[in-house]
């Protein structure tokens, strides 16, 4: 299905991948020109961050963006596991999956949901939001990869 022809179908709040599955992710901040538009820009110094699994891009490093502060944040989990989290204002090569959870959120006020790689589905972070008005990534810093 055609990302734009699922935007219209699904209008609200989701986005269809290609192979059908769905992902939630508000449709103001998609840009379905952004992998064409870097594809194209030969440019030195494009400032992309990458999925370090399988280079595709994720964003800027321009949207890098404080969030309590900071860019950069030591996270743990209640399973223990410990995150290096970098907060960007965009990642639109990222899917978003699953509902939104307040519980055990790491930024208070905020919801979060899976951030995944659009092309190969390695979790890499986390989309927060609070209130439908605003939102950032979380994204894992040893998971992405910058040129």
């Amino acid at each position: 299905m055609d990302i734009l022809a699922a935007m219209a179908e699904y209008p609200y709040d989701t986005h269809v991948s290609t192979g059908g599955e769905r992902f939630c992710m508000p449709n103001k901040i998609l840009d379905p020109d952004l992998k064409t538009r870097d594809a194209d820009d030969t440019r030195p110094g494009k400032d992309f961050i990458y999925c370090a699994r399988c280079s595709t891009v994720i964003g800027r490093i321009s949207d890098r963006t404080e969030v309590n502060g900071s860019f950069d944040h030591h996270c743990t989990n209640p399973h223990g596991i410990n995150f290096h989290v970098g907060c960007f204002s965009q990642a639109l090569g990222c899917a978003i999956s699953g509902q939104r959870m307040a519980a055990d959120s790491w930024f208070p006020g905020f919801r979060w949901r899976i951030a995944s790689c659009e092309q190969c589905q390695t979790h890499l972070g986390w989309y927060f939001d609070r209130r439908d008005t605003e939102f950032f990534y979380g994204l894992i810093l040893d998971r992405i990869q910058y040129e």
